[in-house]
């Protein structure tokens, strides 16, 4: 119970800061707590949905009004909501075209393929990942954008969150930050930081809420089926809480500070430790 309450809080902290916390918490839960990497994987998932939680209240205003332009003969809706609810429409549909296939390649990767050293290739491979993410938070801080999403026309909309939810869809395997690559991404698309970043953020709840159906359904060791339904609550709950709690200070520090150097620093240092170690073994 002691170790979910942990990785639940840390969850709750690493959220906001682009340094993925799938990867981390998929790090922590294997490499201290002998949590297998299936399960890890899935609980790194389902953590999601608390911090979901934390960013439906926190930007609820803009979900109220995007679901009400779905009807909009029923409420009085702007042109600016319109364009928000198909921001997250296309981009939600790119995400589905390259993270459902990454989930399966993922799957099978941790299924046990690469024993004995299953845990020791895992990290590895989040670790890889995580200097990625390092070069690309680098490369994306030089970038100042200046559209906005009132003003750019609708076709480029659709383009422009299409492109940025098949970006997002890599952040399925742990080591790629979510928001890193999406705000980059946004970004790369001549948007404000401003834009970048709450758009980014509204992109995230209908994925997260999605990759757990999917889990549900296609993980054969999801962590739905291995541990209590209770301890699920509690841990969603702490991450919800923790999240709440800390994104407004956690997200004016990562736009501070540059944190692609913590990902490839940490990513290089965790591959010379684990290497050597897998040769002599």
């Amino acid at each position: 119970m002691i170790e979910y309450i942990i990785i639940a809080i840390l969850q709750g902290v690493f959220e906001w800061l682009p340094i993925s916390s799938s990867g981390q918490t998929m790090i922590i839960s294997m490499n201290i707590f002998g949590i297998s990497a299936d399960e890890a994987f899935s609980l790194s998932i389902w953590l999601h949905l608390g911090t979901t939680f934390a960013v439906l209240l926190k930007f609820k205003t803009d979900y109220i009004k995007i679901i009400k332009s779905i009807i909009p003969q029923t409420f009085i809706v702007d042109e600016i909501d319109i364009r928000k609810r198909n921001w997250l429409i296309y981009a939600t549909i790119g995400t589905a075209i390259t993270a459902l296939p990454l989930y399966f390649i993922f799957r099978f990767i941790i299924s046990g393929a690469f024993t004995p050293f299953q845990g020791d290739v895992i990290t590895l491979f989040v670790c890889g990942l995580l200097i990625i993410t390092g070069i690309i938070l680098l490369k994306s801080r030089k970038i100042y954008g200046e559209n906005s999403i009132e003003k750019v026309p609708e076709k480029f909309i659709r383009k422009d969150s299409f492109l940025s939810g098949l970006i997002q869809g890599f952040s399925i395997l742990p080591g790629i930050s979510r928001s890193g690559v999406t705000v980059s991404s946004i970004l790369i698309e001549n948007y404000d930081q401003d834009n970048a970043l709450r758009l980014s953020f509204l992109m995230a709840a209908p994925v997260a809420i999605a990759s757990i159906i999917v889990d549900i359904i296609f993980g054969g060791n999801s962590i739905f089926g291995i541990i209590s339904p209770v301890i699920i609550v509690i841990t969603v709950l702490i991450s919800f809480i923790i999240g709440y709690l800390s994104i407004d200070i956690l997200l004016k520090i990562a736009q501070k500070i540059s944190f692609g150097y913590f990902c490839i620093l940490y990513g290089v240092i965790a591959c010379l430790i684990i290497i050597p170690f897998m040769i002599i073994s």
